[in-house]
């Protein structure tokens, strides 16, 4: 081959390397793949019920304080539609009300404050802020809340929920 032949396939060769480097780029760029959204003060409701609507498979929760009715029942929904559900709460009075659900609910009872407010859903949403999930956390109170479209931060975030699942309790005050 002589030299004009072979400037001609580095040629085509580089701009093939730079077409494979471009199209990489916008198909796997953080933009593409990772996308957020924040809620403030009264927002977050019916994101909320959208997300618990459309999950397919699972929704893992932790929650500091956890009364909404209308919540719950969406999850019990997703439950019965075979969604593996499950709450990780803080052992309280308050949060009485989980007692009485169809999907699994576990209870923090360490000597530290459970205060997280956390959901995954489907290993790739991840819900997360300062909300409680009660009337006044998603109605009235000055709140903001994130829903993050990540897979490896979700599966980061399914495996610390894993590993907090099984240390947390089955039994609990309520049940003596």
């Amino acid at each position: 081959m002589d030299s004009k032949k072979r400037n001609i396939v580095k040629i085509i060769a580089a701009v093939i390397v730079f077409l494979l480097l471009f199209i990489w780029a916008l198909l796997y760029s953080p933009s593409h793949w990772s996308s957020s959204e924040f809620y403030f003060d009264g927002d977050a409701e019916d994101a909320i019920f959208s997300l618990i609507r459309n999950a397919d498979h699972q929704i893992l929760i932790q929650m500091f304080s956890f009364t909404h009715k209308g919540v719950i029942n969406e999850l019990e929904k997703a439950k019965s539609r075979g969604v593996d559900v499950r709450v990780i709460a803080e052992d309280k009075e308050e949060n009485e009300e989980l007692l009485h659900t169809n999907f699994d609910v576990r209870w923090d009872d360490s000597s530290r404050l459970f205060h997280r407010k956390l959901a995954i859903f489907d290993a790739k949403w991840i819900w997360i802020g300062s909300t409680n999930w009660t009337y006044s956390g998603l109605r009235h109170n000055a709140e903001v809340d994130m829903l993050l479209s990540s897979t490896d931060h979700a599966l980061d975030l399914v495996s610390q929920f894993e590993k907090e699942w099984r240390n947390s309790v089955e039994r609990n005050w309520f049940d003596e």
